[in-house]
């Protein structure tokens, strides 16, 4: 694979620092349904930056038919620059923040589907980075619930979601807390729930086809089938009801993005494209 320097000047996450020596205590995530002991040893990448969507988009420019080499994509950001980032020292913190978000090294990202998808469908791309970040991350997981109650069109600002995660037992420092909250606010506005750069609103969210595909097809992949397929953990976290995620299947299948059968309570959904994807 050829890397080709592309830069991005306009970075603001590079603006946003952990405060050193700040911890967080997430007491209150045991009763979160995607939420594990692991999801919070590893942490969020919110206490220093956002979701980075751009980012995340430059890197997976260098990816053909859904085939990705890791070592090249970090050679290519903190190498050759591709963020244009200022210093060696903020690249690799970068590729280290991009590398947990997304696991760009896992093994199972050659065949989960994400990355066909992702190139099949620019479109659903935000969506598909929420997908694929937000198992992960525990704090985007907590904001998520508090999303699910804004009405649409409501003004959201920052103090309110930092005042949300107190009361969950997330424990940081005020200044912490602040960046925190603002760079969940940021990387829902990144993925399509919220307008505004600076004075944020609450926006109807329309799910992409091609991101519940791929959200059923991490189900299929863990042995759920038929009507259990609509019982994802992350779908529920989302607001995603099972009525609107079999219209949204029927949809796909539609489309051709996965194979779509149902008779009254007996539903076949499969994957044939993404099953055979490298």
């Amino acid at each position: 694979m050829r890397i080709v320097s592309s830069r991005f000047h306009h970075d603001p996450d590079e603006r946003l620092h952990e405060d050193p020596g700040t911890s967080v205590m997430l007491k209150k995530m045991t009763s979160k349904p995607t939420t594990s002991k692991t999801n919070r040893r590893a942490g969020s990448v919110h206490t220093s930056r956002t979701i980075m969507v751009d980012n995340l988009q430059a890197v997976l420019t260098y990816t053909t038919n859904g085939i990705l080499n890791s070592e090249e994509l970090k050679k290519a950001v903190v190498d050759d620059n591709l963020l244009g980032k200022k210093t060696e020292r903020t690249r690799l913190r970068s590729w280290r923040y991009l590398n947990s978000t997304y696991r760009l090294d896992d093994p199972d990202l050659a065949v989960s589907g994400f990355l066909k998808l992702w190139e099949q469908f620019p479109e659903a791309q935000n969506q598909l980075a929420l997908l694929r970040a937000f198992p992960g991350d525990p704090l985007l997981q907590l904001s998520a619930g508090w999303m699910g109650t804004l009405p649409i069109g409501q003004n959201v600002g920052w103090p309110e979601l930092a005042e949300f995660l107190k009361k969950e037992g997330v424990k940081y420092s005020e200044k912490t807390m602040g960046s925190i909250a603002r760079n969940l606010l940021s990387s829902w506005a990144q993925v399509g729930w919220l307008s505004g750069k600076v004075a944020k609103k609450r926006l109807q969210v329309t799910w992409h086809p091609a991101a519940i595909t791929s959200l059923l097809f991490q189900e299929y992949r863990q042995g759920a089938r038929g009507l259990g397929l609509y019982e994802s953990k992350t779908a529920k976290a989302l607001g995603l009801a099972p009525e609107q995620l079999d219209t949204l299947a029927s949809e796909a299948g539609r489309l051709g993005m996965l194979n779509y059968h149902r008779l009254d309570d007996v539903l076949e959904i499969t994957f044939p494209k993404l099953v055979e994807a490298p």
